[in-house]
């Protein structure tokens, strides 16, 4: 039995997408209060469309702010999910990271300059 299997999350966990990323579409961001106990502390979450949602930490957050603007902006927009090693409490730990979809500009060949009058 896997340990995601014996101790469910309502959270997407490194383990679901260590093998393969996940390419999901942002629904919305929400500050909610994460942990158990006298452990759980507000925290960013994103919601994601057909997808468990995800608590952001500071790094992507600033990754995700980066590429779209400000959190109520980025609905709608497409990310990429992914397992990273990481250093954690000075251990070396599996980490989710998150790549932002930006569409690439137009070809220089599909512009077009003419003005139509």
């Amino acid at each position: 039995m896997k340990t995601s299997d014996a101790f469910p999350s309502r959270y997407i966990q490194t383990a679901a997408v260590k093998a393969r990323p996940i390419v999901a579409t942002i629904s919305h961001v929400e500050m909610e209060m994460v942990g158990q106990g006298a452990e759980q502390k507000r925290k960013p979450v994103l919601h994601l469309d057909g997808e468990k949602p995800m608590v952001l930490n500071r790094t992507n957050f600033e990754t995700l702010a980066d590429a779209f603007g400000d959190s109520d902006e980025w609905s709608g927009r497409k990310i990429k999910i992914n397992a990273v090693r990481t250093q954690y409490a000075g251990k070396s730990i599996d980490g989710l990271r998150v790549e932002p979809i930006v569409p690439k500009p137009a070809a220089k060949d599909d512009l077009n300059d003419e003005i139509a009058f």
